[in-house]
């Protein structure tokens, strides 16, 4: 299932629809979310994949999330939710945020 756009609360609506039709409609089954094609995910976002995740292990099946932008990426390593999903296919980007605080302070 290829996800494009914006994940936020409206769009995680739309797609806890469509995995609940796919989960129903082909249960136990795997879930593969391709992923490469989100431009914005905020926390509700972020939440939806692991309710994705968990609702797909509740009927016997796994969900995978697949070339994650470097967006997405980001966000889900800095909530540790990587710590509960499958992820494959990282993007090329991926080195970690750097930040600095207190500069010009040493």
């Amino acid at each position: 299932m290829a996800v494009r756009g914006d994940l936020d609360a409206e769009g995680a609506g739309e797609l806890r629809v469509c995995v609940s039709e796919a989960l129903w409609a082909y249960r136990p089954g795997h879930i593969d979310l391709e992923l490469s094609g989100v431009g914005f995910i905020d926390c509700s976002g972020c939440r939806t994949l692991v309710w994705i995740h968990q609702r797909a292990r509740g009927c016997g099946g796994t969900m995978t999330v697949v070339r994650p932008s470097s967006l997405v990426l980001r966000l889900l390593r800095l909530l540790e939710f990587d710590r509960e999903l499958t992820i494959r296919g990282l993007p090329e980007d991926t080195t970690p945020m750097s930040m600095e605080v207190n500069p010009g302070l040493n």
